[in-house]
């Protein structure tokens, strides 16, 4: 019966020995194939039924990149700790998804880095100013929306300036490659354009220009330096405004709908807006409508 049904005899030939290391070899090829099943095209080693929320409840840590340069919403503080607006809200995100904000491990990132660290799984979050941009979405997914910045101006406080129209036909300092230099040209202004702040910073001082466009978010920071708050402000409402999310792997759908659940109760309780009065920041009526907002769909 056994032969006729093509399986080997019963005993120790040499033909029974092959089947066995055959079907052996058969058998570990399709437990391989399951298994790679549930592997997903995630770079990070991610997996459809763990994912990133799956990974970070198992080791009780997330890992976020944030900025450490960029204050007073991501820096190193006097004691060598991370501190900042977004150093808070990444510690709201950590408590709401593990139940402690110690259970989180902060790792330095900057522009040309901080999706690079996304995709490769060098961290499982970014909260580090990052614009929600078309093109960023079509290599990473984005959060709901929790901040926003635009394009400020820091001038000499005896400058006279008083709206962007007074700036035309004025040079003002940018940064090469800036999405405003196009918008701040058509106004009239001519832009002279830095590879760096630094130089820009420097121009300034100089008096090479009448101004310094940048983002209105870093001159915060920069105008709590005292050697620039006594003689600069930014006195003009900033334009052209860009909202910032937080960098989720493609496709990680679940901790996407968490972290999303932690940003809208944090912005329903005011959290940002009390964040930008600790921090100093002048108040934006984006977190105002975003807290307003939250607390209508709560």
């Amino acid at each position: 019966m056994f032969r006729k049904q093509g399986l080997p005899p019963r005993g120790g030939s040499v033909n029974h020995l092959f089947f066995l290391r055959k079907y052996k070899f058969v058998s570990i090829a399709i437990s391989l194939m399951l298994i790679a099943i549930g592997i997903t095209g995630c770079e990070g080693g991610e997996t459809t039924t763990q994912g990133t929320l799956g990974k970070i409840k198992e080791r009780d840590k997330i890992v976020i990149g944030v900025k450490t340069d960029y204050a007073p919403f991501g820096f190193i503080d006097k004691n060598g700790n991370n501190a900042g607006l977004e150093i808070d809200v990444a510690n709201y995100v950590t408590k709401e998804l593990l139940g402690s904000e110690g259970k989180v491990e902060f790792v330095p990132v900057v522009a040309a880095n901080r999706i690079e660290f996304l995709k490769q799984g060098k961290v499982d979050l970014v909260i580090a100013t990052m614009t929600d941009t078309p093109e960023r979405r079509k290599v990473i997914d984005f959060s709901e929306n929790y901040y926003s910045s635009g394009t400020g101006l820091l001038i000499r406080k005896n400058s006279g300036i008083k709206s962007w129209d007074d700036l035309k036909g004025k040079k003002v300092c940018g940064i090469q490659g800036s999405f405003y230099n196009k918008e701040l040209t058509e106004r009239g202004m001519q832009m002279v354009n830095f590879p760096g702040t630094a130089e820009a910073y420097k121009a300034l001082q100089e008096g090479r220009c009448v101004g310094f466009a940048y983002d209105d978010s870093a001159l915060v920071g920069k105008l709590l330096e005292p050697n620039w708050s006594k003689d600069w402000h930014q006195p003009l409402p900033a334009i052209l405004p860009q909202p910032w999310g937080m960098g989720i792997r493609k496709g990680d759908t679940k901790f996407l709908e968490d972290v999303n659940q932690a940003i809208l109760k944090m912005e329903a309780e005011g959290f940002i807006v009390a964040a930008e009065k600790k921090w100093k920041i002048p108040p934006t009526d984006y977190a105002k409508q975003r807290m307003e907002q939250a607390k209508k769909a709560k």
